[in-house]
């Protein structure tokens, strides 16, 4: 059975106003155009519609029965039209994200509830993973987005920076750094470290830096966990650094941080999207939210 909507739309015209003349006024069309429509609906289903009299239009039996039938269909197409435009428009749908440790504790709550609060039809997923592994899921469509450190060796990405995200030392209340409102790399330089593994893009961060004076970074402790890292230092094993938008989600009891004047000390954060893949729907308004959001949130000292 060939049947369009647009055949029902006239259908439910005429059946409206009893009227071919008035129904096709109503449906922008010729007399004839729509007589021909009606036709092909009756050769369709198999059976007349319409009883068409000299000054009248009535429905015949099956007509009444189609009527019941037909006012449902249209419902169901625009109600099915609407969820497709809300789809497009990225109000319903799916959204994953893969966000590195640091921002999923920090930037991503209060984004996400705002996101939320103003698409409530969309699904989100949210993998918390360290950069590389958010990167390597972008690459396998696991992901539509990261939300990591940039990195500058891929070509294959679209990397928007949010904001810079600028390492803090961090040290016992009583040590002498404590002293400075901000720090040098030299005077960090000289005590011992404790610092993260190297799958850590802050541990690869910190290496460069001490590259860029010509030394080699020796640790005094090499760690996996934040936690681990806090414990050494609170118990004066060693100094570290970390990203500025983490310490707020800290215990830093019996610990400070202090700024490292150094304008090279810091992470360049970005919303990362694949090169070559069309984005999903639900995408383009959470990167807008994400930018909107970036400098605020920077500019209150990264808290949420």
């Amino acid at each position: 059975m060939n049947v369009s909507l647009r055949q029902v739309e006239i259908f439910l015209a005429v059946a409206q106003t009893l009227s071919f003349s008035e129904a096709a006024k109503l449906s922008h069309l010729s007399q004839p155009a729509l007589s021909g429509n009606i036709k092909r609906l009756e050769e369709s289903l198999g059976a007349r519609l319409f009883d068409r009299h000299t000054r009248k239009v009535t429905l015949t039996a099956v007509g009444r029965e189609f009527l019941t039938i037909a006012g449902g269909m249209t419902e169901t197409m625009q109600l099915s039209l609407t969820r497709m435009r809300d789809f497009v428009a990225g109000k319903r749908g799916r959204l994953v994200l893969a966000a590195a440790p640091s921002m999923a504790a920090s930037f991503v709550p209060g984004l996400l509830a705002e996101y939320l609060r103003k698409n409530p039809d969309v699904e989100v997923e949210l993998h918390d993973e360290l950069s590389d592994v958010c990167l390597d899921m972008l690459r396998k469509g696991a992901a539509d987005v990261a939300l990591a450190a940039r990195d500058p060796k891929a070509p294959d990405l679209v990397q928007r920076e949010l904001f810079r995200d600028p390492l803090v030392v961090i040290c016992p209340a009583d040590h002498a750094l404590a002293r400075h409102s901000t720090v040098r790399w030299r005077d960090v330089q000289a005590y011992p470290h404790v610092v993260m593994t190297r799958a850590s893009n802050v541990r690869n961060l910190v290496d460069a830096e001490f590259a860029r004076y010509g030394l080699k970074l020796h640790p005094a402790f090499e760690v996996a966990q934040v936690g681990t890292m806090l414990g050494l230092i609170a118990a004066n094993l060693g100094i570290g650094e970390l990203p500025q938008s983490l310490i707020h989600n800290l215990d830093m009891s019996g610990l400070v941080h202090r700024r490292i004047s150094n304008a090279a000390a810091y992470r360049s954060i970005c919303a990362i999207t694949l090169k070559d893949r069309a984005p999903a729907p639900t995408l383009p308004p959470f990167l807008e939210l994400c930018r909107s959001r970036a400098a605020g949130w920077m500019q209150a000292g990264g808290k949420r």
